[in-house]
């Protein structure tokens, strides 16, 4: 089955067919502060691609030989096939069955405990779920049936998600992709549930909002893959002016997975309108998005002890929002006696 179909018939979304890409063409930036971006925001966002990139002092110099390379290559893989087998993650053949079995009302508990028992990876999966500070649970849960009771129908739709999404942050690991993997999977999957917290509160779709967090970040491991290809340690990517465009690279790709894989049209539209650089550029569900992400990164570096901000706990990108901001720290809040896992 085609991965479009099967995805459609798995989220048991809208089956209309995905409009064409909305994505402008390329245009560098020329500023070495994304425009629209606050002084906060730049702060969180360098320390951030700090993290992702290995280089936490980025300079305002030209770009290098190195970066001009990894754009251009960059550039050739976002219009090239996004379809490669190198992008597209394992399908465990079990997930459509499991995703009919959740559209029929007349499935019982042990329906979904044998479908999932024939597929090692799920069964791992949801008893780890089950058993994370998320669920703060008092006891280990032992058992896959005990497992789908706490995690119940949206836990397991999420997962089905995770599952779907986590292997490309699990593949072959260069020197940039092996720094970034589990910390872009780990934001991946923390401004997800963020962003489906936000939907939740305005009675909004949560399953789309958590698709669009959980693929906000493919996007730059892809492009972390392409200077692995790149990379022979004669040079680094220390150029503030390159790590403009390399995330807006990003952004652009992330967007473009969403399409060829036929998620969801409004998926599809909120990645497509975070390309756009600033708060008040963006639609409703792009912002929320946005939002999500940059509570997710302020999170992550308060964790690592790489806070940038000083004694300032809410950046200004939320000084009118301090509810959103509360609401997303306390959500994340339930992963903090977690370790980050490995993807």
């Amino acid at each position: 089955m085609q991965l479009g179909t099967w995805l459609k018939r798995m989220l048991s979304l809208s089956g209309r067919t995905p409009s064409a890409a909305r994505i402008a063409p390329f245009r560098p930036a020329m500023t070495l502060r994304g425009i629209g971006l606050s002084e906060d925001e730049d702060r969180i966002e360098q320390a951030f691609m700090g993290l992702v990139l290995g280089v936490h002092s980025p300079l305002n110099l030209p770009i290098n030989s190195f970066e001009r390379a990894a754009i251009k290559s960059f550039e050739v893989a976002l219009h090239g096939n996004l379809a490669d087998s190198r992008l597209v993650p394992r399908l465990p053949s079990v997930l459509p069955r499991i995703m009919s079995c959740f559209r029929d009302p007349d499935t019982t508990i042990k329906d979904l405990t044998d479908l999932i028992a024939s597929d090692l990876v799920s069964v791992s999966e949801i008893i780890r779920l089950a058993n994370s500070p998320f669920y703060r649970r008092a006891s280990d849960v032992k058992s896959l049936e005990q497992a789908v009771l706490v995690l119940g129908q949206k836990g397991l739709r999420q997962l089905m998600a995770n599952l779907l999404v986590r292997p490309i942050f699990n593949q072959s690991k260069g020197h940039f992709s092996g720094i970034a993997g589990t910390l872009l999977w780990n934001l991946s999957e923390h401004t997800a549930v963020v962003n489906a917290a936000f939907a939740r509160t305005r009675g909004e779709d949560e399953f789309v909002a958590y698709l669009s967090g959980l693929t906000s970040h493919v996007g730059l491991l892809v492009g972390c893959r392409v200077l692995d290809q790149q990379f022979d340690g004669a040079q680094i990517p220390n150029s503030l002016l390159f790590r403009a465009q390399w995330r807006q690279l990003g952004r652009r790709m992330s967007a473009a997975m969403v399409r060829v894989w036929a998620f969801p049209d409004q998926t599809c539209l909120t990645l497509e309108g975070l390309i756009q650089p600033g708060l008040a550029s963006l639609g409703v569900a792009s912002a929320q998005l946005y939002r999500a992400e940059k509570i997710s990164q302020c999170h992550y570096l308060q964790r690592s002890g790489r806070w940038p901000l000083g004694s300032s706990r809410i950046p200004d990108l939320f000084a009118s929002d301090e509810h959103l901001f509360a609401l997303g720290m306390q959500t994340l809040s339930r992963y903090d006696g977690e370790a980050d896992s490995s993807p």
